[in-house]
């Protein structure tokens, strides 16, 4: 019981046709040896390539993040800028209206003064009598008044103005213009 076939049997045609089979089927699987180490060859190009592109892509968001982190810090520092120029501007304008108000006292002293000083020369003035010293009385009166309201009006138009400069400070600083 011997499994191995007789040579005696493989001459011939037989013999040719056995050997064909062999040498197809041993063709056969190393081409698909040869096919499946290209295939393999192929997937690892491809992967690759796309490790490639996931790190440049991951590479140009970091660079895109990056780059808006710098525009935020910029856009931010120059606020900033706007802001602490707009705080000196209105320390500024305090001054300027502090001085006013010590230059409209001043005056308002010095109108009193006149007052006094035509009732003193006239005391029937007092009592309300001569046009004279409630001319003058009402002159004081009249000019307290007047310089009450342009303060008023001159800190509205100080506080608009320094708002205006500064919402288009921050508009251009935000713009990115020069």
């Amino acid at each position: 019981m011997n499994a191995l076939p007789n040579p005696a049997s493989l001459a011939g045609w037989k013999g040719y046709a056995a050997v064909g089979l062999a040498v197809a089927a041993l063709t056969s699987t190393a081409a698909w040896t040869v096919q499946g180490w290209r295939a393999d060859a192929r997937a690892a190009r491809i992967e690759a390539a796309w490790a490639a592109e996931r790190e440049t892509s991951a590479l140009a968001i970091v660079a895109a993040v990056e780059a808006a982190r710098e525009e935020e810090r910029r856009r931010t520092a120059a606020l900033e800028k706007v802001r602490d120029d707009a705080t000196k501007q209105a320390a500024a304008a305090a001054r300027d209206a502090a001085g006013a108000r010590a230059e409209r006292d001043g005056l308002r002293a010095h109108a009193n003064a006149l007052a006094r000083t035509a009732i003193a020369r006239d005391p029937s003035a007092a009592g309300g009598g001569p046009p004279g010293a409630s001319a003058v009385d009402l002159l004081a009166y009249m000019l307290g008044r007047v310089s009450d309201r342009a303060e008023e009006l001159a800190s509205v138009a100080d506080r608009a103005r320094i708002a205006g400069l500064m919402c288009e400070k921050a508009y251009d600083s935000v713009r990115g213009a020069p």
